[in-house]
């Protein structure tokens, strides 16, 4: 058995998941609590945390060319959507809608939203809900990789966090309404 040194970097809404020059587990050490969560340190990355819904941590992602949330469901081990509980499953679309309302309700001017659960790069399950703009420098091909990201300023940041956290607490009473 190889001996692997991990690096682990901790998050106050979840923890990163351990990472070796060797080999990378979704769940991290398995002496570790089933109840602690992981978060893959490539998801987290470039992200700003806002707020955790009841299955998944709502996250900005960095960069101001478009107003893009990223959810994280907190369950250890899921690839795929169907990896989910059907439970899970429909809470994830509860949340998805509730992003999407956001991003429309703050950002009026948002010609169509892309979602998307591609999962390629970083395989631990996720979903990206960004809103477009017909003028926007991508239009209409997709955003994956196609520019560079154009770094929210520490108060732009904050602004924009608060700013989704305050619309999503406008929604709150509709997705605890849906999730009973």
């Amino acid at each position: 058995m190889k001996n692997v040194s991990l690096l682990c970097f901790t998050f106050p809404h979840g923890k990163a998941l351990p990472q070796s020059s060797s080999e990378q587990n979704m769940s991290g050490k398995k002496e570790e609590s089933e109840d602690t969560f992981y978060i893959w340190p490539s998801l987290k990355g470039d992200k700003h945390f806002v707020r955790s819904l009841p299955l998944s941590d709502v996250y900005l992602n960095n960069d101001s060319t478009w107003p893009w949330i990223v959810l994280v469901p907190r369950k250890n081990d899921t690839v795929e959507y169907t990896d989910l509980s059907n439970e899970d499953q429909m809470q994830l679309m509860r949340e998805m809608s509730v992003a999407s309302r956001v991003l429309t309700k703050g950002w009026p001017a948002i010609s169509k939203l892309n979602t998307g659960m591609i999962g390629c790069v970083c395989r631990q399950l996720h979903c990206h809900i960004l809103g477009r703009f017909e003028n926007d420098k991508c239009w209409p091909r997709p955003v994956w990789g196609a520019s560079e990201a154009v770094k929210y300023s520490e108060e732009e940041a904050k602004e924009t966090t608060e700013k989704i956290e305050r619309l999503i607490k406008e929604e709150e009473e509709e997705l605890l309404m849906l999730s009973n």
